[in-house]
């Protein structure tokens, strides 16, 4: 992706990351956890929104370079230098940062076709410990009472994006079993269209 494309992704990101970051917080809290790494984070939006909820938890991101870059600013300037590092680089194609107790993929899976999604989830499996959580959160299709909505939603978005597709609890729950998670578990969330979260334990080799 161009320098000029990441920046203009990550700037629509951003602009409803923060509603999706409270609705995650208010249904999983971060503070048992060490450290949090966040694939394909943007700009950091939503781990800064972490770090206030959880001033202990160390936090890595992982996204291309020059999104990597616009989070290393972001850290900077919110005075998060000092436990929160960004890393650049294809989070199917190459080494992670390690050493995290829970991976979080948000609003990611849903943006790729299926034999790409299940290469994500596999990456992020390899990156955690047995024992370790996986939080995965996005909207799902199939959300009762939202049907129509979510139909539009994903029908406008994806077409822009070019790739993926909505995914159904139950599709995203195998796909974290064949990726190599158990206990696969939904959380409530306070505005179930605009995200969904699911948790899940790496499950030993």
């Amino acid at each position: 992706m161009p320098p000029d494309a990441a920046q203009a992704y990550s700037r629509l990101m951003a602009a409803s990351q923060s509603m999706v970051s409270a609705e995650i917080l208010a249904a999983y809290s971060f503070k048992k956890h060490r450290r949090l790494l966040d694939l394909g984070g943007g700009d950091g939006t939503f781990l800064r929104a972490v770090a206030k909820a959880a001033p202990r938890l160390e936090l890595r991101l992982f996204d291309l370079p020059p999104v990597a870059e616009r989070a290393r600013g972001a850290f900077a300037a919110a005075g998060l230098a000092d436990r929160a590092e960004a890393y650049g680089g294809s989070f199917l194609a190459d080494p992670l940062p390690e050493g995290a107790d829970i991976v979080s993929l948000v609003r990611v899976i849903h943006d790729h076709d299926d034999d790409v999604a299940r290469r994500i989830l596999a990456r992020a499996r390899s990156a955690l410990p047995a024992g370790g959580t996986l939080l995965l959160a996005e909207p799902l299709a199939g959300t009762v009472g939202a049907e129509a909505s979510g139909d539009a939603y994903f029908g406008f978005y994806l077409m822009a994006m070019g790739s993926g597709r909505p995914r159904t609890q139950a599709e995203l729950e195998a796909m974290l079993v064949e990726a190599g998670f158990a206990q696969p578990r939904l959380l409530p969330t306070r505005t179930p269209l605009l995200t969904r979260v699911i948790t899940a334990t790496a499950a030993a080799s």
